[in-house]
């Protein structure tokens, strides 16, 4: 049922049921019952990964199944050994980080997020606390002291949780800082059409800042020196001079604009390509964020060596515009536990969540997945999520 959960909406429903990934196993009499209860948890949660394998890869039923087959395989495994609350601690945070973090979606992590906004590490160490505090509860075999502390400790944390809600006021975004979805589609060969598409979403990106330059929010940020235009993952397609001309040819004087793009040899990757967002400003041109995992065997291939479409970043450092301490997520990343972790050990203000849907059909699951994911992660640090998102 958890897992089912996880595809159906982008609200919190399905990280709110994703415990009862820990209540089946706990239950489970053996290590392979609790192998085939996580295998259900993850098997249904990415059922619909054989579909968007395929509109992605362009490969065939066979690969999008085969992979969804070994990562559930792969992450139910390691629950088979979780008969005991430490345990079940363990495997979360063995899952959380690489090489089962490289795809460890759904996790039950992001739990604390629901039930302590705005306190960051301290909050993540009570929601593992809860969720040790379950499987002890639930577990059959436990005794009488290890229920009575358990019992002590998660009223102890349920009052923490009813506090951090009840105090808990959302934040609002900086004045100025908008999002802009756009419908480019994706990046072809044909360098004319990438002109006029630059063009289209570029066009958009100004007349979305011309309009909001009458509300409120801009006028504020005006009184900060400009906007901050956020844009899609991989909407300018493969950075160069000449999209950079025409961005800057279309910026108002004082906003800044973070670009999603692929950019070429940057820095020691061996002309390689960066999943990247590149801030352009009065301050010039850098290259700000870029994506810890892009998406395995589809962007980031490790065994191809310099041949490789897109190198993973492994770290990403919160970064300072326009005085805001800022994150971005990219994409793939959104539905993950590892990048989020680092976003949650720098605590920043704003958390950009950029995404190019160019693949998805209308109601796919993952843009859920991940929209779910990013609003739990984000509410544990107390963090503004602005949405930048290309769709077809």
């Amino acid at each position: 049922m958890a897992g089912l959960v996880w595809t159906l909406s982008s609200n919190p429903c399905g990280v709110v049921l994703s415990p009862l990934l820990v209540v089946g196993v706990t239950l489970a009499e053996n290590r392979r019952w609790r192998f085939l209860a996580a295998l259900a948890y993850f098997g249904v949660g990415g059922a619909a990964l054989p579909s968007e394998v395929q509109s992605f890869f362009g490969s065939g039923w066979i690969v999008g199944i085969g992979l969804w087959v070994l990562s559930s395989t792969l992450l139910a495994a390691p629950w088979a050994w979780a008969s005991r609350g430490w345990r079940v601690v363990a495997v979360l945070l063995i899952e959380a980080l690489p090489p089962l973090g490289f795809f460890g979606w759904l996790s039950p992590l992001a739990l604390a997020g629901v039930l302590y906004p705005g306190l960051g590490l301290m909050g993540f160490g009570f929601g593992l606390g809860i969720l040790w505090t379950l499987v002890v509860l639930v577990q059959t075999e436990s005794s009488t002291r290890a229920i009575k502390l358990a019992m002590m400790v998660s009223a102890a944390l349920s009052g923490v949780a009813v506090w951090a809600n009840a105090s808990y006021a959302p934040p609002v975004a900086p004045a100025g800082w908008v999002g802009i979805n756009t419908q480019v589609g994706r990046e072809t060969d044909d360098v004319m059409a990438e002109v006029g598409r630059n063009h289209d979403w570029i066009s958009q990106a100004a007349g979305m800042v011309r309009f909001d330059a009458k509300s409120k929010s801009t006028a504020g940020a005006k009184k900060q020196g400009g906007a901050v235009v956020v844009l899609p993952e991989d909407v300018a397609g493969t950075w160069g001079p000449g999209t950079a001309a025409q961005v800057r040819a279309a910026m108002r004087p004082g906003d800044v604009w973070l670009v999603g793009a692929s950019v070429l040899g940057a820095q020691h990757w061996d002309g390689r390509y960066l999943n990247a967002v590149v801030g352009l400003g009065r301050d010039g041109d850098a290259l700000l964020f870029a994506s810890p995992v892009p998406v395995p065997g589809g962007m980031w291939k490790p065994w191809a060596g310099e041949k490789s479409y897109t190198a993973a970043h492994w770290w990403e450092p919160v970064q300072t515009v326009a005085g805001v301490r800022t994150w971005a997520s990219i994409c793939y990343d959104q539905g993950l536990a590892w990048p989020w972790l680092q976003a949650l050990v720098q605590r920043p203000a704003v958390v950009l969540r950029v995404s190019n849907y160019w693949y998805e059909p209308a109601g796919a699951v993952a843009p859920r997945v991940e929209a779910a994911t990013t609003a739990a992660w984000a509410r544990l640090m107390g963090a503004v999520v602005v949405t930048a998102v290309n769709r077809s």
